[in-house]
């Protein structure tokens, strides 16, 4: 970076902080589950088959909760889930693998370099093996190579919000999360939390000055070896050459 910056947390960030409770998964021994009955899979796609969204404002998305028995995704903020969508995952023999992982790339126009240069638009990279969350066709049961395909204007909606590093949680079974609390966890001092707006202002308000006192030496010190270039190209000029006296013959 060229200037110094302080990146200023958001209120929706610093408000996640007085949550009296640390968000978990309830179900987390599902990712080791067995797959569902066929019945009971036909069942839970069917009931879980359209988009919905949260009747409230959306906060930053921090976590997605990919189902494969009910063919779905769930997005949450720190507040709960904020958005649903049905999913396309991994078909027998090349299916979706279950476990905690983070997106770790964003691409809006992705093309894939192991599947025919398949167009997965908005990918949002978990693994560097290949597996993704992308906008892709969703027939209404799984039929991708692996990846968890989105619906393309769910996928695209999505894309802008969620940031690098967001949790994706893929289970065999359907979880969510829930909260809890105890003594021995850190909790933050409410005075702290009130105080932080006014820390980051001010954290805001050193580094701009101190970018302005760089910017200032930086134009002085040029200034100054501009005035000094004609003594130093002075002194690097040759001292001219003396002649010695020529002696005339010896009587």
């Amino acid at each position: 970076m060229t200037n110094q910056t302080v990146t200023v947390q958001s209120t929706e960030a610093i408000r996640r902080w007085r949550l009296p409770a640390i968000v978990t998964l309830a179900a987390m021994a599902a990712l080791t589950a067995a797959p569902p009955a066929d019945a009971a899979v036909r069942q839970a796609r069917a009931a879980h088959s359209t988009e919905a969204a949260a009747p409230r404002d959306a906060g930053e998305p921090l976590m997605a909760i990919v189902s494969i028995k009910s063919q779905q995704v769930t997005i949450y903020d720190a507040e709960g889930w904020i958005l649903r969508a049905p999913v396309s995952s991994g078909t027998t023999g090349r299916e979706t693998p279950a476990g905690v992982f983070s997106v770790v790339q964003k691409d809006k126009d992705h093309h894939s370099n192991l599947y025919d240069d398949a167009w997965m638009p908005n990918m949002l990279r978990i693994t560097w093996s290949g597996i993704a969350l992308h906008g892709g066709p969703l027939p209404g049961y799984a039929a991708s190579h692996g990846c968890v395909r989105l619906p393309y204007d769910f996928a695209e909606n999505l894309f802008d919000k969620v940031p690098i590093g967001m949790r994706v949680i893929i289970s065999p079974d359907d979880a969510e999360p829930v909260a809890f609390s105890n003594p021995v966890l850190f909790m933050p001092k409410s005075e702290a939390i009130a105080a932080a707006p006014a820390r980051a202002e001010t954290l805001s308000r050193e580094a701009q000055e101190a970018t302005k006192k760089a910017v200032e030496a930086k134009s002085a010190a040029a200034v100054a070896a501009r005035e000094a270039a004609p003594v130093m190209a002075s002194l690097r000029s040759p001292l001219p050459r003396r002649t010695k006296p020529r002696r005339g013959p010896r009587s």
